[in-house]
């Protein structure tokens, strides 16, 4: 094997584990981070666009813009919205949720925040979510969602 042979093999071998390696570094986790209202709260852009799991107190409100999840009861109770995410339920999954409505749950979904200086009222929006159950120590009765 001549010099310029072995050199292009050895490229050629040195280019496909490379890009082996940014292919693998690459892949997205299916696991959400699982973190605290507080941490989100606090730095909701640390968690922009990543799915997360998180527990808090459940509002679904009259009208969809007022679905919420809040860091505790009393922060609702006393309109402190900046303690609370957004939460955009699909009318299906409103229905479906409403039998854990004003309770604790643990909700798997994906933050979407507009940064610490944002005008809205909420700290962020938790989207597209695919999980959503009372939280232990609350265990509320299955859901009946044939209705």
């Amino acid at each position: 094997m001549t010099w310029s042979r072995l050199t292009s093999l050895s490229i050629i071998v040195f280019l496909l584990v490379a890009c082996g390696g940014v292919y693998i570094a690459a892949q997205k986790s299916s696991k959400p981070i699982s973190v605290g209202m507080v941490a989100l709260l606090a730095t909701p852009q640390n968690y922009d666009g990543k799915q997360i799991q998180t527990w808090g107190f459940l509002n679904i409100g009259r009208m969809p813009e007022d679905d919420s999840l809040w860091l505790r009861k009393e922060d609702g109770d006393f309109s402190l919205f900046k303690n609370s995410l957004a939460l955009e339920l699909s009318p299906e999954q409103r229905k479906a949720f409403n039998c854990v409505n004003h309770t604790y749950v643990a909700v798997i979904g994906t933050l979407r925040s507009d940064g610490p200086d944002t005008s809205s009222m909420n700290s962020g929006t938790i989207k597209r979510i695919t999980w959503l159950v009372g939280w232990s120590p609350y265990r509320p009765a299955p859901c009946d969602t044939k209705q």
